[in-house]
């Protein structure tokens, strides 16, 4: 079987994913180290099965990587004399012990020419992949709390597709699409952030434990992702509002919490999914669907949750203008890319209707 030249592909895993607050609060089952080890080794396999000879893995003080490739036996790469032993390494770490660690691995894969992302994570890991790497051609593995954005993928041909994409075997105008994004500017300042999910004003003048578990301290949602079989903020959004991860635009619902709302508590009541296991009453104030471009501002005091995690404090009457637009990561389609993969590796003819078997019979 001729081999395509081959490319690399990386493979981002947070061993922060699976394990925040959210987890003791509700009923969800913490994602073990062992599960996102075995995950790596099988994205491995499936990655240099479908085309990539190289592999680059994030580096973090879990060890996630190395434990992987411990004992892992890759495969050979050519024909003859001229052939070679498949490469996969771990990077250094970088030590921050944080998101940050995800997005400088996705800055670091882009500069090195990585063909395709695997990230394992929830909504927050696949965001600081993004943050450092906005256009990224990714497969989001969903390991996290919240899932809303990644996928429930098997990492053997989830790892195939992305080695499909990084050797050519699958191009990319065919099996992927640009996920929406939304930006976040604060006015003043010059810090400016993305979330892939939704964008949260919630009450409070401090970051904390960073993850959001109580929906009564929300105010305010913004969401370019709001789907009825979801779980997590956008669940609210999903039930007044809904909007689909491929559809245009997005969602901005307002809850009765809201300073100067004219909703009383108990005028729009739903029930909505904000944790696993976990179902909350919701005073809805205002809902309406908004088109790429449409700003959005969202006033201090208050925090702005970003895919669910507190990032950027507001004060009083500070403002933070919030824009869904459709430039986002380029999401890997798993089945086409294998489908793709597989029609260049195997060029057969379909037999007519009737005479199926192989030997013509």
């Amino acid at each position: 079987m001729e081999r395509p030249p081959g490319n690399t592909v990386g493979i981002v895993a947070n061993p922060l994913a699976g394990k925040d607050l959210r987890r003791l609060t509700s009923g969800a089952t913490p994602v073990s180290d062992a599960v996102k080890i075995g995950a790596i080794r099988r994205a491995v396999v499936g990655a240099m099965e479908g085309g990539a000879n190289r592999v680059l893995i994030s580096g973090d003080r879990a060890r996630l990587g190395e434990r992987a490739l411990a004992g892992l036996r890759l495969p050979r790469i050519g024909e003859g004399s001229g052939s070679a032993v498949a490469h996969a390494e771990v990077l250094a770490a970088h030590g921050w012990h944080t998101g940050r660690d995800s997005q400088l691995t996705a800055a670091q894969f882009r500069d090195q020419g990585v063909g395709a992302v695997i990230a394992l994570g929830g909504d927050g890991t696949q965001r600081d992949v993004t943050k450092g790497w906005r256009d990224v051609p990714l497969v989001p593995l969903a390991v996290g709390t919240n899932n809303v954005f990644p996928l429930q993928l098997e990492a053997t041909v989830a790892g195939f597709a992305a080695g499909a994409m990084a050797s050519g075997w699958a191009g990319v105008a065919d099996v992927t699409s640009q996920a929406k994004i939304i930006d976040v500017t604060v006015e003043g300042s010059p810090q400016a952030d993305v979330a892939l999910v939704d964008v949260c004003l919630v009450r409070g003048s401090f970051v904390g434990a960073r993850a959001v578990w109580e929906s009564a301290s929300v105010c305010e949602i913004v969401a370019a992702i709001a789907e009825p079989d979801s779980v997590g903020l956008s669940a609210i959004a999903a039930a007044v509002a809904p909007v689909r991860r491929h559809e245009a635009g997005a969602a901005h619902v307002r809850l009765g919490c809201t300073p100067g709302s004219e909703s009383a508590p108990g005028d729009k009541r739903i029930r909505a999914a904000v944790m696993p296991g976990s179902y909350s009453d919701i005073d809805i104030a205002l809902c309406e669907r908004l088109a790429f471009g449409q700003p959005v501002t969202l006033r201090g005091p208050g925090v702005l949750a970003l895919d669910g995690e507190r990032e950027i404090v507001l004060g009083a009457g500070e403002r933070a203008t919030i824009t869904v637009n459709p430039d986002g990561p380029h999401v890997i389609d798993v089945g086409a890319a294998v489908a793709a993969a597989q029609r260049r590796r195997y060029p057969f003819s379909p037999a007519p209707a009737g005479r199926g078997d192989l030997d013509g019979r």
